[in-house]
């Protein structure tokens, strides 16, 4: 396999920026996921690491090689899309077998090749069909198992999960979890779906309009995020965010006047970064927000939509001040649309971000899981 390194890579369309100057280093066999949402870059840097967009500044290099001016076939990588693009008239084998025909390969290798790509995805039985006679699920792994072959440096996965429904989409992520572990390959996906970022990724790359927010473990990302935006797209549901004003800055500590939760002392943040008085926004995940069945809160809420879920329940709540919330709950709380209640939630666990979005809060959320 292979590592890769970004260095200054930029992409622009005329007078359109739409990457700015992204630094990356990939290791040996690492899964890196690219995320963001509609528009972010993320398909267009997997592009230009493809081969299949020009780069308009910067370098790519697979293993320490610029591959800048390099064809994509001579890049050592295999490209999975998020369109299947099988041969119609031809089988699962003749699909898998193609590229490695083109390529000359001798008949034993490529038959070789072919049969052990069906034994790591469990398709042997589906060789000799063709693609209308396979399900969606079916066909990705035809696509995953045509990558396979080439025996590349680097898989790169553009939202290969997008077309199937949500049960094949579960099934689908365990597959390539496994396909990973099993080759030990280096691979990068791209995705909007955080959920598929989270559970697939060594190491997460955030992107929004062409610009890298943050790099990091997933659960680094959930419980340290460096900016707003980060804070709001990585977790389901997402963090609830509440303007309010310095009140004291003290030592090590933050007490932050909020209209919703009346006076919150944040610890473990760079308190010399806020002045009483500065605009900040405080965030909360939602299980750490809690409720109780009455309305002697400060403010207090009113339930507008619950959520039964089996094993935890959602509460969508709208505060006296007009801002909706929402909290993730035990099951069976008897909570009804309507229902009045007190909103609270552990200090230790908030997160804390100046007027410009940058994190101030630096404590240990993981250690943490409120009520």
């Amino acid at each position: 396999m292979a590592k890769l390194q970004l260095e200054n890579v930029a992409k622009s369309y005329g007078t359109v920026e739409v990457i700015k100057n992204v630094s990356l280093d990939i290791a040996d066999g690492e899964f890196v996921v690219f995320v963001g949402p509609s528009g972010c870059g993320k398909s267009t840097l997997l592009r230009m690491i493809a081969g299949l967009e020009e780069i308009t500044d910067g370098q790519v290099l697979i293993d320490d090689e610029v591959c800048n001016d390099l064809a994509p076939k001579e890049r050592g990588i295999a490209m999975v899309f998020q369109t299947y693009a099988l041969y119609p008239h031809k089988t699962v084998y003749q699909n898998m077998a193609f590229s490695l025909k083109l390529s000359r390969r001798p008949r034993q290798e490529i038959d070789e090749r072919i049969r052990e790509a069906a034994r790591i995805l469990q398709m042997e039985h589906l060789l000799d069909r063709r693609p209308s006679q396979l399900s969606g699920g079916q066909r990705q792994r035809v696509a995953i198992g045509r990558a396979i072959v080439r025996n590349p440096k680097v898989f790169l996965f553009d939202e290969p999960l997008s077309n199937l429904d949500a049960a094949l989409r579960v099934s689908m992520r365990r597959e390539i979890a496994k396909l990973h572990e099993e080759l030990g390959a280096t691979m990068i996906y791209v995705t909007h779906d955080q959920v598929e970022a989270m559970t697939l990724a060594d190491r997460i790359v955030v992107l929004d309009g062409g610009v890298v927010q943050q790099i990091g473990a997933p659960m680094e990302l959930y419980h340290h995020p460096s900016n707003l935006f980060v804070a709001g797209f990585i977790g389901s549901p997402r963090m609830n965010l509440v303007p309010g004003r310095v009140a004291e800055a003290t030592g090590e500590a933050l007490r932050i006047d909020t209209e919703e939760f009346g006076l919150v002392t944040v610890s473990s943040v760079d308190a010399g970064a806020a002045r009483p008085g500065d605009a900040v926004t405080l965030g909360i995940r939602p299980e750490h927000t809690g409720i109780a069945p009455d309305a002697a809160g400060i403010g207090g809420a009113t339930v507008m939509l619950v959520e039964e879920l089996g094993d935890e329940t959602l509460v969508e709540l709208k505060c006296a001040s007009g801002r909706e919330l929402v909290a993730k709950i035990a099951p069976s709380s008897g909570m009804r649309a309507g229902d009045r209640v007190a909103v609270h939630l552990d200090p230790a666990s908030a997160h804390l971000f100046d007027r410009t979005g940058a994190a101030l809060s630096t404590g240990q959320h993981d250690q943490h899981t409120g009520g």
